[in-house]
């Protein structure tokens, strides 16, 4: 009794378990999905992105208002000496208390053409305990003096950070970058969907390499048993026994490493993919076939200059290159414009204020009052040139090597996917001979072996030929099997290079753009 409730108890916590623990399913586009959600390689990329939408509103902020205000509030009280005159209106008071309140107002703003203008307020109010004014009017103890004065001035550069194009050189330089960047993104999503790819059918490899390792190992098993009976039946000798175990202990073998290369076959496809350790046990079997050359749209006649035209206008590193370039430009004429000397030209206006008294009124008063205002217009030339000007020269000549580099770089750039994508071409056209005579080779043997098994019942033909037609068969199946993989890894690698693998939109994937098309079809145009 307690066995047979040890044994339900161990049944249903295997149910349990099984059911419990959730399954990826082995389908090509599911995976393809999946990668765009857990591939680290990929959140780094959008954190790059994020990064250079930061760098692009640090730029901004160039032309943002800049508003300040500052509050001040002292009491000052000052000992005077024996001998000051002012010891007689203060009787037997010798201190000088003094009480300052003060307030000022600023806005800045620096515009795209390179004017910068400038608006400021400040509030005085002075008290103090000595009872005569300015004009020697005794008025009594703590009186307060309003000043209020307000200015408002422009500031053209004449020389140096003058023009649209130099002003808004940075941001403009950092909008680019965030396209380049952009750009990369999808070219960097782009390869790691071909990793997963070329993963997948590695792994669809893989699983039906150990299929035809155990079929292998039922065949020696047949011909063991086929063996058997001719022995029993004196039509073969014994000793023939121990050649075919030898053959099947060797094929036994041969499956036990089939099994390991299946398993690493799916812990690559969760590293490509993104999974961990726990995550890769539950990717089931793949559900894919390999595709085929009939519905691949290959044809042996298209030109390289197709393909490599269809590269230029997709490939999102050749645009990122392009931009970049485009960035490096701007900065180089904006190191141009710094090697000139500071000339700014300021035009200014002030309208001041000042009124005796105390209360809120007297303050407004100092501003609307005919007396006590005062009106200042002018104009100043600044002046502000390095003698030697070391730095301007050397950032220039940095950025000058720079765009002289990134030429060289995007020109390169363009050279070798030229050269990838005749090498991808060239490559899917002899996957494709490869898997044609593969599969005539692989149809021959079937047909041998098969022959040869009949021989041998008949006693026409040896044990060893039988082993080596066998050999061969399986040789076969596994060449087709690897040339199977080489052609579809060779479409998924030709889209990859003329950029036509995945397709994204506000650096968000189209997932309708993730079909079997882009897996089992070659570009087309």
């Amino acid at each position: 009794m307690n066995f047979k409730v040890f044994f339900y108890s161990i049944t249903f916590l295997s149910v349990f378990c099984a059911f419990g623990q959730s399954t990826i399913e082995g389908d090509l586009i599911q995976l393809s999905r999946l990668t765009f959600d857990k591939s680290p390689i990929i959140k780094r990329n959008e954190l790059q992105i994020d990064n250079s939408e930061a760098s692009f509103q640090i730029q901004r902020s160039t032309f943002d208002y800049q508003f300040s205000s500052g509050l001040s509030l002292s009491n000052k009280r000052d000992h005077l000496f024996t001998l000051d005159s002012r010891n007689v209106i203060l009787g037997n008071d010798d201190i000088i208390e003094t009480r300052n309140t003060g307030f000022s107002l600023a806005l800045q703003r620096k515009f795209r053409t390179g004017l910068s203008a400038n608006i400021n307020v400040d509030y005085s109010q002075l008290a103090d305990n000595f009872p005569i004014d300015r004009f020697n009017q005794n008025v009594g103890e703590f009186i307060s003096n309003h000043t209020v004065s307000s200015t408002f001035s422009l500031t053209q550069p004449l020389l140096r950070g003058r023009g649209l194009k130099i002003t808004t050189a940075q941001e403009k330089s950092a909008s680019l970058q965030l396209e380049s960047t952009q750009y990369n993104f999808e070219l960097t999503s782009s390869f790691e969907l071909l990793q997963m790819g070329v993963a997948y059918w590695q792994y669809l490899a893989a699983y039906k390499n150990l299929a035809v390792f155990k079929q292998n190992e039922e065949r020696v098993g047949n011909v063991l048993r086929i063996t058997k009976e001719l022995v029993k039946a004196d039509k073969k000798p014994a000793g023939d026994l121990i050649q075919i175990m030898a053959d099947l202990a060797n094929q036994e073998r041969q499956t036990r490493v089939a099994e390991q290369n299946l398993h690493n076959a799916r812990v690559n496809l969760s590293r490509a993919i993104g999974l961990d350790e726990r995550e890769s046990t539950q990717i089931g079997i793949p559900t894919n076939e390999f595709p085929t050359i009939d519905t691949s749209g290959f044809d042996e006649n298209i030109a390289v200059d197709l393909f490599i035209n269809l590269a230029k206008e997709n490939r999102k590193d050749l645009k990122a290159f392009e931009k970049q370039l485009q960035a490096l430009e701007l900065r180089l004429d904006l190191a141009f414009n710094n090697r000139k000397p500071q000339l700014d030209l300021t035009g200014f206006v002030s309208y001041g204020g000042m009124n005796m008294g105390n209360g809120v009124q007297q303050a407004f008063n100092s501003v609307s009052n005919t007396e006590g205002r005062n009106y200042t217009v002018g104009a100043r030339l600044n002046l502000s040139f390095p003698i030697s000007n070391n730095l301007a020269r050397g950032t220039f000549l940095q950025n000058k090597t720079a765009v002289t580099d990134q030429e060289i770089a995007t020109n390169n750039l363009g050279r070798n996917i030229d050269l990838n994508v005749s090498i991808a071409l060239n490559n899917l056209k002899n996957s494709v001979l490869i898997l044609q005579k593969a599969e005539e080779t692989l149809g021959y043997y079937q047909n041998v072996f098969a022959n040869e098994q009949i021989k041998f019942q008949n006693g026409l033909t040896t044990l060893l030929n039988l082993i080596l037609f066998q050999e061969r068969l399986t040789f076969a199946q596994l060449e087709y099997l690897q040339a199977q993989q080489q052609f579809a890894t060779a479409i998924i690698n030709l889209r990859h290079e003329t950029g036509t693998l995945i397709t994204m939109q506000e650096n968000r994937l189209v997932l309708s753009s993730i079909t079997n098309d882009i897996y089992y079809t070659i570009p087309n145009f």
